[in-house]
């Protein structure tokens, strides 16, 4: 479970951080969060110096080379103490959850700066129901979504947070699927490290998803997305997977308010 802190820090002037695969990849979900957020929230900032959470190195146990890129992060965000705001929700676990066991074994000040900082750390979709308490997106967009939730959001609101904005979207129909708790096996290095595991899990999460003939398949993690738009891409199935953010701007499109 990535439990964040209960006592995390809230205001509505917040910073975004983009991801390496939003950066790399799916640009168009992070333009879609920054739209929403400058939306709800009273200000964004984008630190131009940030990279990336560390979580390569850190599943890859190579701690020492993680902490080296979680100080760079903690430095890139220390121009003002607002809320950090991630539209992933594993790289937002790795920032207030699993940062700090990467410095379990450091000198007490540097442990204690790494909690202080974990209590800005929020994903996105948790952030603007449970900090700024959106109730819902509004907007329109008529389609059946399957709803993947990603292992990096168990113990934490984003689940409950990305359901309860969907069926806020006149026009949206969220569609069951077998097995949708399990994981795609993507885990990061892990579809590195046991490509063959990897690829046969995430062949049954397609698999499975597919089968409840969706429109389309949202997330609140790009990875799992990325990697499960690559296996149905081999498989020749359609998948068109989006991004919560994504979903969320295009309706509010349709339905005039963005």
């Amino acid at each position: 479970m990535f439990t964040p802190p209960a006592n995390r820090i809230k205001g509505d002037s917040v910073n975004f951080m983009a991801t390496c695969l939003c950066d790399a990849i799916f640009d168009d979900a992070a333009i879609s969060a920054v739209k929403i957020l400058r939306k709800f929230a009273k200000k964004v900032e984008f630190p131009q110096e940030q990279t990336c959470c560390g979580q390569p190195a850190f599943n890859s146990g190579d701690f020492e080379s993680a902490r080296k890129v979680i100080r760079h992060t903690m430095k890139a965000f220390s121009h003002n103490d607002w809320p950090i705001i991630v539209p992933s929700a594993s790289c937002a676990a790795m920032l207030f959850h699993s940062s700090k066991i990467a410095f379990r074994e450091s000198p007490q000040s540097e442990q204690e700066a790494v909690e202080k900082f974990s209590l800005r750390v929020w994903e996105f979709c948790d952030y603007l129901v449970n900090a700024l308490g959106v109730k819902e997106i509004g907007g329109k967009y008529k389609a059946k979504a399957a709803v993947h939730n990603s292992c990096h959001g168990r113990g934490t609101r984003t689940p409950e947070s990305l359901k309860k904005l969907l069926t806020s979207i006149e026009g949206l129909e969220i569609v069951e699927f077998e097995s949708q708790d399990e994981c795609c096996g993507f885990g990061g290095t892990f579809s590195v490290v046991f490509p063959q595991i990897s690829s046969e899990m995430g062949e049954a999460k397609v698999r499975a998803v597919a089968a409840a003939k969706p429109d389309i398949v949202v997330a609140a993690d790009t990875s799992c997305l990325l990697h499960q738009r690559g296996i149905a891409q081999k498989l020749g199935i359609n998948y068109p997977a989006k991004h919560a953010a994504q979903v969320f701007y295009e309706a509010m499109k349709n339905g005039g308010i963005a």
